[in-house]
């Protein structure tokens, strides 16, 4: 007797009805080229930095697989908590300027709108995603930097986040720095941060032109935080990356809120306004402003469609992020 022959396709449908398995269909996302753009530029960004760290004998080429140059040490006398390194490395992927950007435009922002952005240096794969996102969508944005960083981000003395960001800007590859920086750290103003290494942090800002807010203790630091910043309801959103402790507030339930976006009314927010505790992201809940809270790196790429700590990063373009389903 003859055997058969099937084709894969006819194979692979049988499977599936098997199974009672069902592939949904997708197409690219209606903003798909920009999505791609400011992934493009992320990338561009990147391999700056890359290139700049590898001149300066910075490059962590154990940890830094990908070839980013977004991954600092494990610990540096910059260090002020420990950090995850499969975290830090999925951040790096440019897929999330992508994912932001997609984000962002479901909120109908403007050239009229201004953003408050707060950001450290634990992050400096999502810092420069964020900061690419914006320019892609032309979002006025006011930029708040800490300096502190956990492990492997942006803690090497040399190559602190504002040193990153001005590469950057010098390169034309990011239109703006940021107008206002911290030292971060406990309190932050550099808690934890050896007292040498915080006078060069200083020496440092002074020399790149970064102003540097350092009140005497926290409550003050907090309170001319605010002042600073002014209104909350200036803002049409706050978007906060990593876990400063004045945005976050010192108890546990800052670290305890979801990353993703956490809006006035929501489910989410009646829990957040429930346990406030302080720090300047309940601040802003309890103004009726909407929060983008950039933190637990996994569960953020999960959701979006990023995979978590892939080596090579895929091609641009082509991860779930930039496409949804056919109804």
């Amino acid at each position: 007797m003859k055997a058969r022959r099937f084709s894969t396709a006819f194979v692979a449908a049988a499977l599936l009805l098997m199974s009672g398995s069902v592939v949904a269909q997708t197409k690219q996302h209606p903003a798909y080229d920009q999505m791609l753009r400011a992934a493009q530029h992320t990338q561009r960004a990147s391999r700056e930095i890359y290139l700049v760290k590898h001149r300066l004998g910075l490059l962590n080429q154990a940890d830094d697989v990908n070839r980013t140059g977004l991954l600092g040490e494990e610990y540096t006398q910059l260090t002020t908590t420990p950090g995850y390194i499969i975290a830090k490395r999925t951040a790096t992927n440019p897929d999330f300027s992508a994912y932001l950007v997609r984000l962002l435009r479901e909120q109908d922002l403007d050239s009229g709108d201004t953003v408050l952005v707060t950001m450290t240096g634990s992050l400096p794969g999502l810092n420069l995603a964020l900061l690419c996102a914006l320019e892609t969508l032309d979002i006025p944005a006011f930029r708040v930097a800490s300096l502190g960083a956990s492990s492997y981000g942006a803690n090497q003395l040399a190559m602190t986040w504002i040193d990153i960001e001005d590469v950057l800007a010098r390169e034309g590859l990011i239109e703006c720095r940021s107008d206002l920086v911290t030292l971060g750290g406990t309190g932050d103003i550099g808690g934890g941060i050896p007292q040498e290494t915080r006078e060069e942090l200083r020496l440092k800002c002074a020399r790149l032109g970064y102003p540097l807010l350092e009140a005497g203790n926290t409550s003050e630091q907090y309170e001319e935080r605010l002042a600073l910043l002014g209104d909350p309801r200036g803002y049409a959103l706050l978007i906060n990356v990593g876990g400063n402790h004045l945005m976050l507030g010192t108890g546990p339930e800052g670290r305890e809120l979801p990353g993703g976006f956490i809006r006035p009314g929501s489910d989410t927010w009646q829990r957040v306004v429930s346990t406030h505790t302080g720090g300047v992201v309940f601040d802003f809940l309890h103004a009726g402003v909407p929060v983008l809270n950039l933190l637990h790196v996994e569960e953020l790429a999960e959701l979006a469609g990023i995979p978590v700590d892939p080596t090579p990063l895929p091609r641009l373009g082509t991860s779930p992020v930039y496409f949804v389903e056919i109804p």
